[in-house]
């Protein structure tokens, strides 16, 4: 049960990343350097909204089924990383029923409690990377060493992604400059990590 598992957040996983990267082929009016991933949701284009709310629920479904998979383990112990998982999927799935404000809109409501999802989902998928990592190793015994490499690799690029996204809202000058970048590279680097742990968790 929690390879099958493993393996259909696995699935679901990439096919976030092949979303995410189709948005960036029809965005819809959204720069990828000035504008935040969740402005794809506020797009003026209809299919650009939708693709944006397809590949969050396919996220929101990998990382579900990833926490499901963690919490069916043999052996117990992983109570707290799989009932994070599930928390994140199911912040995720929340996200696309409140869209931010678009680009240049006045703040809402709904606006700010978009952000704050937006800073909950940021936090938890960013604290679960190093858990799932040793997750993995627990599991597998002892996993190629290029794959832990990669995990470790990833846990880096989120940090560094993560720090320049929080500097660019702070410093408004670099808003308009990086913000958008570095959301997109620790959105990649967030992403890729629960991926790699699904398939080793799948093949273990």
């Amino acid at each position: 049960m929690p390879a099958a598992l493993a393996l259909a957040a696995a699935l679901l996983l990439t096919l976030r990343l092949v979303l995410f990267l189709a948005l960036h082929v029809r965005p819809g009016g959204i720069d990828p350097v000035r504008h935040a991933v969740s402005d794809y949701a506020a797009s003026t284009v209809p299919a650009t909204r939708r693709l944006a709310a397809v590949a969050s629920w396919s996220a929101a479904g990998g990382w579900l089924l990833l926490g499901a998979a963690v919490l069916t383990l043999p052996g117990g112990g992983h109570t707290g990383l799989g009932a994070w998982l599930l928390v994140l999927g199911a912040v995720l799935a929340l996200m696309p029923a409140v869209p931010t404000d678009g680009p240049g809109e006045p703040t809402t409501a709904r606006g700010r409690l978009h952000l704050l999802l937006a800073i909950a989902w940021f936090t938890i998928a960013y604290s679960t990377m190093n858990p799932s990592a040793r997750l993995l190793a627990e599991v597998t015994g002892s996993p190629a060493p290029a794959v832990l490499h990669v995990l470790a690799v990833l846990h880096t690029v989120g940090a560094v992604a993560l720090v320049c996204l929080v500097v660019s809202l702070v410093v408004t000058p670099l808003r308009t400059r990086s913000f958008g970048l570095s959301e997109r590279v620790f959105v990649l680097a967030v992403t890729l990590a629960p991926l790699t742990v699904a398939a080793g968790l799948a093949l273990a």
